[in-house]
Parts: structure tokens; sequence; C-alpha cells
């Protein structure tokens, strides 16, 4: 079975801090805080996952890190921006694979 990168912005070992496994990379996607697009849709994110039926340690972890992104934000508001790929180096997924 091959694995598919799914996010070609960025690379590393993604860990869970609950029992330290890797998460591979056909799991994972990554926003940053500084990324105005996906600050604006963490609420849905939020009412998304109280719609399906989220257990209440991971609605209580989706309200932590919107505090600490908005926390984040307002310290650092020269670093916010609406994202774009311009001069990145992208993966090559075919590459990657």
């Amino acid at each position: 079975m091959t694995v598919v990168k799914l996010d070609s912005k960025f690379y590393g070992e993604v860990r869970k801090v609950k029992d330290n496994s890797v998460v591979p990379d056909d799991e994972y996607i990554v926003f940053l805080a500084k990324d105005n697009a996906f600050c604006a849709i963490l609420p849905n994110y939020l009412e998304e996952c109280i719609r399906l039926g989220a257990d209440q340690e991971q609605i209580d972890a989706v309200v932590r890190m919107m505090e600490r992104a908005r926390e984040w934000r307002a310290k650092h508001p020269e670093r916010c921006k609406t994202p774009d790929a311009r001069g990145e180096r992208l993966l090559d997924l075919d590459n990657m694979q």
C-alpha cells in the first residue's frame, strides 16, 4: 500500500502526545496559527466536532487550542497573514511516496 503525503508545504515528524506514536504522512495536515483563513474557520470546526458527537475531551482540547491561537495572534499581529504558497519549496509528492 502506498502512503500519500497529504501536506506538501511541510515535512517532519508528527507525534501523538498520548502515546508518543508517529503519525503517518497520510494522516495529517498542518495549519499555522498565523494563517488568517485557518483561524477564521476554527469556530466551524468546533461546531462540527460537537455536531458529530466528539467526546468532551476533544471539545475542551479544541477550545483550549483556539484560545492559545487567539493569544498568540494578539501578541504577533505582524506575523498573521493571508495564506499563500508563494516562495515555498513544495515537496514533490511523487518522490515522497
